[in-house]
């Protein structure tokens, strides 16, 4: 996924500049939150997050013009809208999205993803990032506001859209192993990526070598591949830092 979103960052540069709207102040209210998604220039929603599913309940002008819905509709319809407008190849995506914030160890991460959405023109392929904004009395995340745009001009080529396609279900299929993953583990998946080798890992993180080359070896069974060249395929597909 991160040859996708460096492509994305690079042809959509309003994305990139869009994301200063995370930054929001604590102790923020729904009401301000609202305020914040109306006076954005870029497509930005406000989503409530639930145990087993999430709804939407507030989207900017923009967000309603692409969507081709009105905020009245958004807030009658709630996650029954959301499994409307996702198109059913792509349902995955909303399952990762509140299983990643079901998880308490997320709350102050970025969740960045793909969504095959129908929109007011048919089916339209977009990028999102989503970050929480308040939270309930136990701390995990209650309202998640949402910047988007679409990316269908990034993928009239053929060729990138088969890149695109092959990078997503690669995405997919492995969502469990990363998350099954260790800070430790993805720490040291990194430094395998960036080509440092067992004794240089060991000593920027004050190890043995052997104790590297066991969580080497322990990575490679875990997440299925054959060599130090898939862990660090892993590595740039999930954006581990």
């Amino acid at each position: 996924m991160n040859t996708i979103v460096n492509e994305i960052d690079f042809l959509l540069l309003q994305v990139k500049e869009s994301k200063d709207i995370f930054n929001i102040p604590e102790n923020s209210t729904l009401e301000k939150l609202k305020l914040t998604c109306d006076a954005s220039p870029y497509m930005v929603a406000i989503y409530k997050l639930e145990k087993y599913s999430f709804s939407m309940v507030d989207c900017n002008k923009n967000g309603c013009d692409f969507l081709g819905i009105n905020k009245e509709e958004i807030e009658s319809l709630g996650f029954k809208y959301i499994l409307k407008i996702i198109h059913p190849e792509n349902i995955n995506s909303v399952y990762r999205f509140i299983k990643f914030y079901n998880n308490i160890s997320n709350n102050n991460k970025t969740f960045s993803s793909t969504f095959y959405l129908n929109s007011s023109r048919g089916w339209e392929w977009t990028y999102a990032c989503v970050k929480p904004a308040i939270f309930n009395e136990e701390g995990k995340s209650k309202y998640l506001l949402a910047v988007g745009c679409s990316i269908y001009n990034l993928l009239k080529s053929k060729s990138q859209f088969k890149r695109f396609r092959k990078d997503l279900n690669f995405f997919e299929v492995n969502l469990e192993k990363y998350l099954s993953m260790t800070e430790r583990e993805k720490e040291i998946l990194k430094l395998i990526a960036d080509e440092f080798t067992s004794f240089e890992i060991a000593e920027k993180l004050s190890i043995s070598h052997y104790t590297v080359d066991t969580h080497r070896k322990n990575l490679i069974e875990k997440l299925g591949v054959k060599s130090s060249i898939g862990l660090a395929k892993f590595s740039v597909l999930f954006d581990i830092k």
